[in-house]
């Protein structure tokens, strides 16, 4: 019996995994997502988008998928020309069959806990349009490392602004962490093709835009800084400044509350501050310290 079939009352999670040069790491990814989707006890697919991969990644998620039975009956391998992220991950959710649209890079993994937890949050959530948990770090030298995240993190439900959150500690919803309805993303658009760097942050504040983002403080994820081909690797990368043009663009929004337009306009001024390298870290202080240059910025200034 297909993993989509296993009952009719529950609603279907689709695991989007995009996938470029992940040999070493993506059997790993399938099988936490796997076990996670298991445990949640809901109907699941996997669906990997092999973005060009040339190192034998593709080859590597056939292999998992022909190891077990139930693997083959989970998966969905898609394989297209080299795009990018952004264009993989909207290639996925495109696909997917499922209403409920988990991500996570292939590279990093879960723990059991985590499907069943975003399950939990839609339910008592059902009108959010963002849901993530928090995630632990292992850094290049293997050492494991705990998060202080932003303003409302030590609290489970809806963030009073995400904006906010973002500015005043660690990136609060990861490409390993999110969940979402798939008719948000078709609202949202999904992520900005093209964008090298920076295209999760965005896809996530597009979908900031449209409503509640809703988080639980238990860890559902870790995120691997030691695997291979990161984009965070790249020697030499020039400013990634599609974030900032982002909220730039976001600051405007007719339908934004004098609240939320306040709290973009600071995150564009600390965006500046950190591209400008004044700023490397943000804290729960951030926010204030770079309000009154928001303000600014919000009055005309640039």
């Amino acid at each position: 019996m297909s993993h989509l079939a296993m009952t009719t009352s529950l609603p279907v999670v689709s695991v989007v995994i995009p996938l470029y040069q992940k040999v070493r790491h993506v059997a790993a990814a399938l099988s936490v997502a796997f076990r996670s989707c298991l445990q949640a006890n809901t109907p699941f697919e996997l669906v990997v988008v092999d973005d060009g991969s040339t190192d034998g990644s593709g080859g590597a998620v056939q292999d998992w998928a022909a190891s077990d039975p139930a693997h083959s009956l989970a998966l969905h391998l898609i394989r297209q020309e080299n795009r990018g992220a952004a264009a993989a991950r909207n290639t996925g959710w495109t696909a997917a069959r499922g209403e409920v649209i988990l991500f996570l890079d292939a590279d990093d993994t879960w723990s059991d806990h985590h499907v069943a937890e975003m399950l939990v949050l839609m339910t008592e959530f059902p009108s959010a349009v963002l849901y993530a948990d928090a995630w632990e770090e292992i850094s290049a030298n293997r050492d494991e490392k705990q998060h202080d995240f932003g303003i409302g993190s030590d609290r489970r439900g809806p963030l009073s602004c995400f904006f906010e959150t973002m500015i005043s500690g660690p990136m609060i919803v990861s490409s390993s962490t999110a969940a979402t309805w798939r008719r948000c993303l078709v609202q949202s658009q999904g992520f900005p093709e093209g964008t090298r760097f920076g295209e999760d942050k965005i896809g996530w504040g597009r979908l900031a835009l449209l409503g509640d983002v809703v988080w639980s403080p238990r860890i559902g994820a870790v995120w691997d800084k030691s695997a291979d081909n990161r984009s965070d690797q790249t020697p030499g990368a020039p400013p990634r400044t599609a974030w900032r043009d982002f909220l730039l663009a976001a600051q405007t929004g007719a339908e934004l509350s004098s609240t939320t337009r306040r709290n973009i306009r600071t995150a564009v001024a600390v965006e500046n501050a950190c591209l400008s390298g004044q700023l490397a870290l943000f804290n729960k202080e951030t926010p204030k310290l770079f309000a009154e240059a928001g303000n600014k910025i919000g009055a005309g200034a640039v």
